[in-house]
């Protein structure tokens, strides 16, 4: 994002609290958002299951079957498994009222704010890294076991990256006096 001048910046303020008082806001229902925040804890969930697959099959090939992999979860791959889930339970609950602050703003004035355009291609460049540390992981642990436990450090370390990154956005873009008055207003809704 370029330079922008603070009556750009006012003006996007003014079209976002604006957007409250209109009658054809949606307010999102709690399982769709509790949906949407869960996402990426289940994707790092099904990635833990992928590396602990992959440290089976390369270390322990003479042993290779259902029974086998059962038994190699339920004695030593949950130590990946289990923690990942709980991170991602805390990151789910966590960012459930960041997503909901921001599914409550109508679709369009989502798209015209140059504020949110910001902050979305801020988090996406942010979730594909840490998606693609969190594959690299997974081939890894194919090779040395260790790097399994690379999907649940990734995953913690994403929860902390982002919610630094857009927090340092949003006062970067002096919009942090005007959130806190959006999140105030969704209080009282």
């Amino acid at each position: 994002m370029g330079n922008l001048s603070v009556s750009e910046i006012n003006a996007d303020i003014s079209l976002i609290t604006g957007s409250f008082s209109s009658d054809y806001r949606v307010i999102p229902s709690a399982s769709k958002v509790f949906r949407v925040s869960i996402l990426f804890p289940m994707l790092a969930v099904l990635l833990s299951f992928a590396s602990i697959s992959m440290v089976y099959v390369s270390f322990y090939s003479d042993i290779n079957s259902i029974y086998g992999y059962w038994d190699y979860f339920l004695s030593e791959g949950w130590v990946v498994t289990v923690p990942t889930a709980i991170i991602g339970l805390i990151f789910a609950f966590m960012t459930y009222s960041n997503i909901i602050m921001y599914m409550v703003i109508p679709e369009d004035v989502r798209e015209k704010s140059l504020i949110f355009s910001h902050l979305r291609k801020v988090v996406k460049r942010t979730f594909t890294f840490f998606v693609g540390l969190m594959i690299l992981s997974v081939i890894l642990s194919g090779f040395i076991s260790w790097f399994a436990f690379g999907i649940p450090a990734l995953e913690f370390a994403l929860f902390l990256v982002l919610n630094i990154t857009v927090g340092m956005e949003i006062n970067r873009l002096g919009a942090g006096l005007a959130l806190e008055k959006i999140s105030n207003l969704i209080k009282k809704i």
